[in-house]
């Protein structure tokens, strides 16, 4: 298994548009952060601490994660597609027969980058977004259980992305359903009254609760938010080891 983890990293960070994905991810989570801490900021250095609260000190740095999460999600799905639509697929089933193990590695080798990605930009969005909004940065448990969170999220989201990559066996159609689910289909029913506690049920919902403090009424806990998105990247994982094991590569 070490071997076979070595070789699926050497293949991940060999690839240039790898290390170009993950400094645009993290690119994009800052400067997007910072943007909303510098439009917030003004509001709240006035207010008083119960509205500094509501504003969300520790998660408002982390708005842009929303759109930093689009690279990773690229690079999972072509970390996954590019070996179906390459053919070289066959030759990684032929070095490693057993799919379950070829599955095991390829995931974790995902999971683990999306989690270093995710601490390393939490840490930096957190840091900068905190010093524009003027609040300081938050050393308190729920400053670093954000960029815990950030870590989780986006190590969980490289997964989910990796495992339906593997069920539909393009890039295309991956990101087909990644992409509008991460930007249309979530943010359309979060607005619609009626829908919008299914729309809390969504990966991305319930995971960017991770990073979150302030909680309205009906909001997921952080805990509960983490719990839904682990769900998810189960459901996905246990179809996409069914799917491999019967697909005819």
């Amino acid at each position: 298994m070490r071997d076979l983890l070595a070789a699926e990293w050497i293949k991940l960070r060999s690839v240039r548009s790898t290390w170009t994905l993950l400094a645009l991810g993290c690119a994009l989570t800052v400067a997007v952060g910072v943007l909303f801490c510098a439009l917030i900021g003004p509001e709240y250095r006035a207010a008083e601490a119960g509205r500094q609260r509501e504003l969300d000190p520790v998660g408002l740095p982390f708005t842009g994660l929303q759109f930093g999460q689009v690279p990773l999600v690229i690079l999972a799905v072509l970390a996954v597609g590019n070996e179906y639509g390459t053919g070289m697929i066959r030759t990684t089933l032929a070095a490693v027969p057993r799919r379950g193990l070829l599955l095991a590695a390829k995931l974790a080798v995902l999971g683990l980058t999306g989690l270093a990605w995710g601490l390393a930009t939490g840490g930096l969005a957190l840091s900068v977004g905190s010093s524009v909004l003027g609040a300081g940065l938050p050393l308190s448990g729920e400053g670093v259980r954000a960029v815990a969170g950030a870590g989780a999220y986006a190590g969980l989201l490289a997964v989910l992305a990796g495992a339906l990559t593997f069920m539909v066996r393009r890039s295309m159609t991956a990101l087909g359903v990644l992409l509008p689910l991460l930007f249309v289909v979530s943010g359309v029913m979060a607005t619609a009254p009626r829908l919008r506690p299914l729309a809390r049920l969504l990966p991305d919902r319930a995971g960017l609760r991770l990073m979150q403090a302030h909680q309205d009424a009906g909001d997921l806990t952080p805990l509960a938010g983490g719990g839904v998105l682990l769900v998810w990247v189960v459901l996905a994982v246990v179809v996409a080891r069914f799917v491999l094991r019967r697909q005819e590569c």
